[in-house]
């Protein structure tokens, strides 16, 4: 006869063996694309800054959200690039990656609170034949639908985290050319009532932000799961 011990183990196994496996939750991949960079400094901000550096920065933090939150991410750019990095070569990137979602982030000296864009492209009117060529201006046309409802989703959960929202269509690239749901997030300053505007600048706004937008992808990740959508 086994020993006792050898006994209890073997009964331990067993019962490992026949628990149903905890369904583990899909690391999906989100793309950060910070926008400008090298010769390119975009906007001038608060105190002189530079809208390539802020967006660098405003990417290093969102990407430690997401990672917290259970994400892989990638970026298109992790440093300031010494020469040009046009948009092309950043649709290129994001779409070598098929990404579940790309973020293009931008900043401002003016407005006030986030601006979420989306393309203006309209939605496709029917499905496009199987393997029919994607031109490369209208590449958005079949993610448009879901684009908008991601777009709501960050527009709701930065409502949550009282920071005023503003949704709009617009042209800003590489957004056209993306072949994944995908907004553009601009920051702007932070009106306060009852003090001096928060500056893009800040570390405490840009943290904020960068919470209430990991959560609103975490509710659109649940989203597409429950709807069968496809998470990478």
């Amino acid at each position: 006869m086994p020993p006792p011990y050898k006994i209890i183990a073997a009964l331990l196994l067993a019962l490992l063996t026949t628990l149903p496996a905890r369904p583990q939750q899909p690391r999906t991949l989100i793309l950060l694309d910070p926008a400008h960079g090298g010769p390119d400094p975009g906007a001038r901000l608060a105190g002189g800054a530079l809208e390539k550096d802020l967006t660098l920065a405003f990417a290093t933090t969102l990407r430690a959200q997401l990672l917290a939150a259970g994400f892989n991410v990638i970026t298109t750019r992790d440093s300031d690039p010494a020469v040009s990095f046009p948009t092309d070569e950043r649709a290129e990137i994001a779409n070598h990656a098929h990404p579940a979602a790309c973020l293009l982030l931008h900043a401002t000296a003016s407005g006030s609170g986030i601006h979420i864009a989306t393309s203006t492209l309209p939605p496709p009117a029917e499905e496009p034949p199987v393997r029919a060529p994607i031109p490369w201006n209208t590449a958005q046309t079949a993610y448009v639908p879901q684009s908008l409802s991601l777009a709501n989703d960050l527009a709701l959960a930065l409502l949550h985290a009282r920071l005023p929202v503003t949704l709009l269509h617009a042209s800003v690239r590489p957004l056209d050319n993306l072949l994944c749901p995908a907004a553009a997030i601009e920051i702007a300053p932070l009106a306060n009532p009852d003090d001096d505007p928060s500056p893009v600048t800040g570390a405490a706004y840009q943290q904020r932000t960068a919470k209430a937008i990991a959560a609103a992808l975490t509710s659109w990740r649940s989203h597409n799961a429950a709807s069968g959508g496809a998470a990478r």
